[in-house]
């Protein structure tokens, strides 16, 4: 009889080995979703790149294409001598149909807005912060070069764009989240433009 007991207690696992099993198991468990939690933030980083990079070179392009058609450009600068002028805003006519354009950047609510003979505002997008020059200075995002006669050669526009997947052209609510904050880099967009009444 003794015999027979000690076969019957080599066959199973003590609570020992239990233990270690289940400590191990819980190991893996949890080494496979940190694996998955960074899989997955680094997909969303992605998609907020691609998506916030194609809304911003929609708009940037928008933008091009109605200075180039554009007249009659705003703000002028202070004195005659200057050649350049940076603004939080760019206003024009459009020749075809007269109607007054202005394009804003609302540095508070980081938006950049579109109104047309000076109507209510309209969202072009959202999440543009500032930026800053070497010495810590503001950079406005539109830089207007003129020439003697008060015509304009080119307009640049450089804007800073915080990356958000739900960001997007139409009106949106509050102002954008910190995105220095989450470890995302900003998206600068630089675009020129000249209008045509320069090109001749």
């Amino acid at each position: 009889m003794s015999r027979g007991r000690r076969g019957s207690r080599s066959c199973a696992f003590s609570l020992v080995e239990m233990l270690i099993a289940l400590a191990i198991s819980a190991v893996l468990l949890v080494a496979t979703l940190v694996a998955l939690r960074v899989s997955f933030a680094s997909y969303r980083v992605n998609s907020d790149l691609a998506s916030t990079h194609a809304v911003g070179r929609m708009v940037v392009q928008r933008m091009t294409t109605m200075i180039r058609s554009g007249e009659a450009f705003r703000p002028l600068p202070a004195d005659v001598r200057d050649r350049v002028v940076r603004s939080d805003f760019i206003e024009f006519y459009h020749p075809d149909t007269g109607n007054l354009v202005t394009v804003s950047w609302d540095r508070i609510a980081g938006r950049l807005e579109y109104r047309m003979d000076g109507g209510l505002p309209v969202t072009l997008l959202e999440g543009v912060v500032t930026r800053t020059d070497e010495e810590g200075r503001v950079v406005q995002p539109f830089r207007l070069e003129w020439e003697p006669g008060r015509r304009v050669h080119r307009v640049t526009i450089d804007l800073m764009i915080i990356p958000d997947d739900s960001i997007s052209t139409p009106a949106g609510t509050g102002p954008p989240g910190p995105g220095a904050g989450n470890g995302i880099r900003p998206i600068r967009l630089v675009a020129s433009a000249m209008p045509r009444s320069a090109m001749f």
